[in-house]
């Protein structure tokens, strides 16, 4: 069977469907009824005779196999399309760009890039994403992705120190560990669904393991840690970025700070598009430079 635009025209409408879940929503989405939506997928899986939609009373519906397989291409098709045309015509600092970041990086340093941006770049349109989960840029929408994680052998694109931190309130009510050591006498808060790397490497350098800590306080993201720690109830090590207005007011008090002197938090760029989207890799990292 050969691709024709009386196949692709389709292809739009089972995408809206596919992200609504629902023939009504995505015909909202469309601006169009909901018969007509109907139609439009009715005929997409006439012209391909194979059924792409499980039609499903009263739930929300899903794509077969086949569905999800052709859906899974023209997102990737799309996306690659899109970064073609958004780049056509335009100049460096031009267009719109779509980065997914970390919740604590996009919600403490994104808006400040962005603003920087905007007297560097002044047509340039950031759509901005926040997740701690990875993200598959060849299928999602986003253009880039930022993360401390990322398997690359390209410089970090901001790197921040890490910080011990606590409040007063706790330290008037339990002291505060002289050595690393001491550690274990006090309750330390760390990230939930995390290998609490730092952690570990942080203990490592001291012939200790994250079991030497007993008392441990398990929150949901950094910015609840940065929080947590505000409010006295226990010890958190955070990066830099996060902590530095904290610190500044005095709500947090850095602690040990000699021995996280070797400790970083390195975040990287990847990109779906090297060539196409490297303008806006250098404006980022001339703008990362500066805040």
């Amino acid at each position: 069977m050969k691709l024709t635009p009386h196949i692709i025209a389709h292809l739009p409408y089972l995408a809206a469907l596919a992200e609504a879940g629902s023939f009504t929503v995505a015909a909202q989405q469309m601006n169009i009824t909901q018969a007509a939506m109907s139609y439009q997928i009715k005929a997409l899986e006439e012209k391909l005779n194979c059924t792409l939609v499980m039609r499903q009373s009263g739930a929300s519906l899903k794509l077969t196999s086949a569905g999800e397989l052709l859906i899974t291409e023209y997102l990737y098709c799309a996306k690659r399309l899109n970064i073609v045309l958004q780049q056509l015509n335009h100049g460096e600092g031009k267009g719109i760009l779509k980065i997914s970041t970390p919740v604590d990086f996009g919600s403490m340093l994104m808006p400040k890039a962005m603003a920087a941006l905007k007297i560097l770049a002044p047509d340039l349109h950031i759509d901005l994403h926040t997740s701690d989960d990875m993200v598959d840029l060849a299928t999602s929408k986003w253009d880039m992705a930022i993360r401390s994680y990322l398997n690359t052998d390209q410089p970090p694109i901001y790197t921040s120190k890490i910080c011990l931190v606590v409040s007063e309130i706790y330290k008037k009510r339990c002291g505060v560990p002289k050595t690393i050591r001491d550690i274990n006498k006090h309750t330390v808060l760390m990230r939930e669904n995390a290998n609490h790397r730092t952690w570990k490497t942080l203990l490592a350098q001291h012939d200790l393991t994250i079991d030497h800590i007993q008392d441990r306080m398990i929150m949901g993201n950094t910015l609840a840690l940065k929080e947590a720690a505000k409010q006295g109830l226990g010890i958190a090590l955070l990066p830099e970025f996060v902590v530095r207005e904290d610190i500044s007011e005095k709500k947090l008090t850095v602690l040990l700070p000699k021995i996280t002197t070797t400790l970083s938090s390195n975040f990287y760029l990847s990109k779906i598009n090297a060539s196409q989207l490297q303008s806006y890799e250098q404006l980022l990292r001339r703008v990362f430079k500066e805040i």
